[in-house]
């Protein structure tokens, strides 16, 4: 067990040595106007495509194909995807944009953009730029070996000049966050949570911008959930859980707020575009909290590795596993189970996608 720590606090960004410096800004140029829509027709919304960019809650599988430790290509991940197969997802199935895309009439998966046999016909309809371990700050994509912000709108900006035209009503989710958290408290950063929640409310709003300027017109970004201690939330006790989970979680709500009003204020300036802050922080709290309810039978524990202890190369062939993923709201101490993620997106797009125009 001892040997297995190490390990694990590397994944989780806890190593030695000094933390780089914050990144400067995403550049942004200035936005053009854009035209308003046109009104929504009569019925279901058609939402053409989905592009994904962030973190392994909506990483389909491009770590597979960089150097990095931070993987999920291996079983017992992916044991309930079609065909039994670990495809790179951080869950036993199909992750959040999977499930979105398909409420939202896409396509069933969504395929990682650097999946090497994509056909035009897969890439026009969407892929995840995605890439686990990824965050808001370059410095947490270092030490993760993530491929940070500017590195997907690279690959998207790749991505545009295979497609050409992308639509209108495409889709642009935006999910970051979490990771930086972590290792915000996990190295001691010198900023408060104050100036750390600035830095990244910052630096999400300048992608959006930068995301507008290339033409997109409808972006979704996701807020913080409830950022829980590690080495495992499960594991932990007292006193030390409790004041680890109130700092982590302080600075979720700070960024959450914080980047929901950046949203509201610049939505407003922009005619045409349309910019959703999704409050997954509450969605997270109320599947916790209702989970008997929602068919779940265990919202504490994760259903893969030793004690909560496991993640990525920590959840192996030799892990013991649950013998009912689909009835745990964890599949290990970070993600969700395939069925929890169903069970989230249900609520995301009643909630959000329902009746946008």
């Amino acid at each position: 067990m001892y040997n297995m720590i190490p390990a694990l606090l590397v994944l989780a960004g806890v190593i030695t040595g000094v933390r780089a410096a914050a990144p400067p800004p995403v550049p942004v140029p200035v936005p053009p106007k854009v035209p308003t829509a046109p009104p929504a027709t009569a019925g279901p919304l058609k939402y053409p495509a989905i592009l994904a960019f962030g973190d392994s809650i909506i990483d389909t599988g491009n770590n597979n194909y960089i150097r990095t430790i931070v993987r999920a290509n291996f079983p017992p991940y992916g044991r309930d995807f079609p065909g039994h197969k670990a495809t790179g997802r951080f869950t036993d199935g199909r992750i959040s944009v999977d499930f979105l895309a398909a409420a939202l009439g896409v396509k069933e998966n969504v395929p990682p953009y650097l999946k090497k046999d994509l056909t035009l016909d897969d890439l026009k309809t969407g892929v995840s730029f995605a890439s686990a371990g990824s965050g808001y700050d370059n410095a947490t994509c270092k030490t993760m070996s993530a491929l940070s912000m500017e590195q997907q709108l690279k690959m998207f900006l790749e991505y545009k000049a295979k497609v050409g035209t992308i639509p209108d009503k495409a889709l642009y989710l935006l999910v970051w966050g979490s990771n930086d958290i972590v290792e915000h408290f996990t190295f001691g950063d010198p900023m408060s949570v104050e100036q750390y929640s600035d830095l990244m409310v910052q630096r999400a709003i300048s992608y959006i911008q930068t995301l507008v300027s290339l033409g997109a017109k409808r972006i979704a970004l996701t807020g913080v959930p409830p950022v829980g201690c590690l080495p495992s939330q499960r594991i932990l006790s007292g006193g030390i859980r409790r004041q680890c989970a109130t700092d982590r979680n302080q600075l979720a709500s700070m960024f959450n707020n914080k980047v929901r009003e950046k949203m509201a204020m610049l939505g407003a300036k922009l005619p045409g575009v349309t910019l959703t802050f999704i409050d997954l922080y509450a969605i997270f709290e109320d599947v916790i909290h209702r989970h008997e309810a929602l068919g779940f039978k265990n919202a504490k524990d994760s259903c893969c590795g030793f004690l909560g202890l496991a993640v990525a190369v920590l959840c192996n062939f030799a892990s013991p596993v649950c013998a009912e993923p689909a009835k745990y709201v964890f599949w290990d101490i970070y993600h969700p189970s395939s069925s929890a993620y169903k069970v989230i997106i249900d609520m995301v797009v009643e909630k959000y996608f329902r009746y946008m125009n």
